[in-house]
Parts: C-alpha cells; sequence; structure tokens
C-alpha cells in the first residue's frame, strides 16, 4: 500500500508540473550557449503560452539576458517578431499580442549548435488561414573576448493577394525583451545609447537610427546590447522602454511576387559600452545583402 500511494503522488506529481517547451540551441566555437530557440507546439487551449516563437538570449558567461513567457506585458518574449496590424482583405490581424486566434506556428527547423539554424514558421489566423510565411535565420559569430553577434535574417512571403504589414513602434517589428527584472518597482532601469542625430519623436519613439544599444544592469556587472539594422531594410521607427523592450518596427506591403527581406544583428559585449564603440562595431557588424 505504501509503495502505491508513492507511485500515486508521483505520477499526480508528473502530471502537475508543465510541460517543458522545445528548445534548439545556438552556440560559439567554444561551447558556449547564447541563444536557443523556444517553438512550442500551437495549442488553443492554451494560446497565450504557445502562440508565437522566440530565441532567449545570453551572456557568454550564461547568464540569461531576456525574459521568457510571463511577468509585464507576457506577449513580449526574448527577441520576436510581429505587428499589430496587419491587413489582409477586409482583416485586420494582430501578430504582436496574438489574442483573437492569431498564431505564429513553427512548422520546420533545421541547423543551430555551432551553426546556422532556420525556422520555417507560419503565421496563421483563427481559421488556420495562412497570411504569411516566414523563414528566420539566426546565425551566432563569436567577434572578441566577451563579444559575439546574433545575426537575425526573416524573409516574409504571402499567396493572399496583398498583406499590409502596420503599427506602431511599441507594438511591432522585431524587438528584444530584457529579463523581467527591470521592469519591477523600484528595479534599475536599463539605459540607452544613441548615434549622434537620433530623432527623438515622444514616447520613446526614435527615427534616423542606424544602431541602438541597450545597457542592462545586471548582478554581476552590466552587458551592452547593441542592435544593428540592416541597411537594405524599410526606414525603421524605433521604442526604447526603460523596463527593456526596445528594437525597430517597419511598414511593408507583400504580394507573392514581393517579399520582404528584414536583417538585423545583435552584437552583445560585456561591460557598458559607449557611443563610440557602439558607432565602429555597428559600422564593422552591419548586416550585409545576403547575411
Amino acid at each position: 500500500m505504501h509503495r502505491l500511494a508513492v507511485f500515486a503522488v508521483a505520477v499526480l506529481a508528473a502530471c502537475a508540473a508543465p510541460t517543458p517547451q522545445p528548445t534548439a540551441e545556438l552556440r560559439l566555437p567554444s561551447g558556449a550557449v547564447v541563444a536557443a530557440l523556444v517553438h512550442p507546439r500551437y495549442d488553443a487551449a492554451d494560446a497565450a503560452a504557445t502562440c508565437k516563437p522566440f530565441h532567449r538570449v545570453f551572456a557568454g558567461d550564461g547568464r540569461q539576458l531576456t525574459k521568457d513567457l510571463g511577468g509585464e506585458f507576457p506577449h513580449h518574449r526574448g527577441v520576436f517578431l510581429g505587428w499589430n496590424q496587419v491587413v489582409c482583405g477586409d482583416a485586420t490581424l494582430d501578430f504582436w499580442h496574438c489574442s483573437k486566434g492569431e498564431a505564429q506556428r513553427t512548422l520546420a527547423v533545421a541547423g543551430g549548435g555551432d551553426a546556422p539554424q532556420t525556422a520555417t514558421i507560419a503565421w496563421t489566423d483563427a481559421a488556420n488561414t495562412e497570411i504569411l510565411r516566414e523563414t528566420r535565420t539566426v546565425a551566432a559569430r563569436a567577434l572578441t573576448d566577451g563579444v559575439f553577434a546574433l545575426d537575425v535574417v526573416s524573409t516574409l512571403t504571402t499567396a493572399q493577394s496583398r498583406v499590409r504589414l502596420g503599427g506602431d513602434p511599441q507594438h511591432a517589428g522585431n524587438q528584444f525583451r530584457a529579463v523581467q527584472r527591470f521592469a519591477e518597482k523600484d528595479a534599475p532601469k536599463v539605459d540607452y545609447v544613441r548615434p549622434a542625430g537620433a530623432g527623438a519623436h515622444g514616447n520613446d519613439v526614435w527615427t534616423g537610427c542606424r544602431w541602438i544599444a541597450a545597457v542592462l544592469p545586471l548582478d554581476g556587472g552590466p552587458v551592452t546590447v547593441l542592435r544593428i539594422e540592416g541597411a537594405d531594410n524599410p526606414p525603421a521607427d524605433w521604442s526604447t522602454r526603460p523596463y527593456g523592450r526596445f528594437g525597430a518596427m517597419w511598414r511593408a506591403e507583400l504580394t507573392p511576387a514581393a517579399p520582404l527581406r528584414l536583417a538585423v544583428t545583435y552584437v552583445v559585449a560585456t561591460g557598458a559600452r559607449d557611443a563610440t564603440w557602439c558607432e565602429a562595431t555597428a559600422t564593422a557588424q552591419a548586416p550585409a545583402a545576403g547575411r
């Protein structure tokens, strides 16, 4: 009887435990894991937790830099892509919050480890109609001690006659969301470094930037995350929140004959880096056509 009771408790505990989400790691030649793709299988009954893939990002010393599900603005997760206004025909879809049946469903993942990783993602509406097909490739590169790059390239295609991507800089584009601690009351906030000539438009919106860097005040010392725009991207509107969500959005129109390719490079460095370092690094590491 005692053995049966122990077995029953173990079974109940296993049933109560959350199912681990599948991941696919990216490593530097040193073996350090610097990113991991989280790509849960979409479940309409648990849509908030499974509606979009994202990449966790780690410092070279293993400290996690990005937020997972939960916390303030639970739809912000790691490095992610979305628009809150996607117009297709008469419908306006929200692939930022994914709160009305929209989903980004991972169909396949190839590569990873110490090689580039490519995920194929179907952006579907509540009726499971595919609106967009994304091919997202992420590659990790070691630069110098304590510094590495993540090259992120998303190519979006559509079989629909016309799809318009829009919204606002706070709710669209390719964004990085830092760990939850910076959103807590009385917590230290994230500092930003911007290029000379960056245009401020209020509400943390900026234009005229080919790069912006976030300096994360982490335990164990700060880490700088420099985000660099690809030169071939559409014009970018940036948003930089003090709790650590920052990035840029683009407005674009897709047709079956006109896909959209977006390239962004993140450079992660230990320490608080200044504008001179950011400018030089952005020049050296800016995404090139085809990279």
